[in-house]
């Protein structure tokens, strides 16, 4: 039996975005589940975002070719095993608000979705790089 995702909660954000909580949790097996709850922030890329490159529209359009359209988001996954059928809404509560209490305010930044959405454009140039590096190695490997 594979878990649906259910939405259980979200929280607007002084910096304009919003959190989303998502059940992920898995059936039980002998009596006891897997909690796990996703904790979603979507942002969409916006010019402003890309402020610290030399072309930042030029850097949006390469972002958004790398990462394809839409919104791109900080995501992060709590799990717990082994707890009882009955414990997993209190399980999922108490997740969502320990992470309210210990990661919010690094949320709350309100440069957090320019940095975030930078560090991901490095990443994927950085992959997108690689990609090129390897299929160059290829063609020459191939040529020989």
């Amino acid at each position: 039996m594979e878990s649906q995702e259910r939405t259980i909660g979200s929280l607007d954000i002084e910096n304009g975005l919003t959190v989303y909580f998502i059940d992920g949790s898995s059936p039980p097996v002998a009596g006891r589940c897997q909690v796990r709850l996703v904790i979603w922030v979507p942002m969409q890329p916006i010019e402003d975002h890309f402020s610290n490159y030399p072309e930042p529209s030029q850097a949006l359009s390469r972002f958004i070719s790398l990462a394809g359209p839409g919104p791109v988001g900080f995501r992060a996954v709590k799990v717990r095993n082994f707890i009882s059928r009955e414990e997993v809404e209190n399980k999922l509560d108490e997740i969502k608000n320990d992470f309210i209490q210990t990661s919010l305010e690094y949320l709350k930044k309100p440069c957090f979705a320019a940095k975030f959405i930078a560090r991901r454009y490095e990443e994927l140039c950085e992959k997108a790089a690689l990609r090129c590096e390897y299929e160059a190695a290829l063609k020459k490997h191939e040529s020989k």
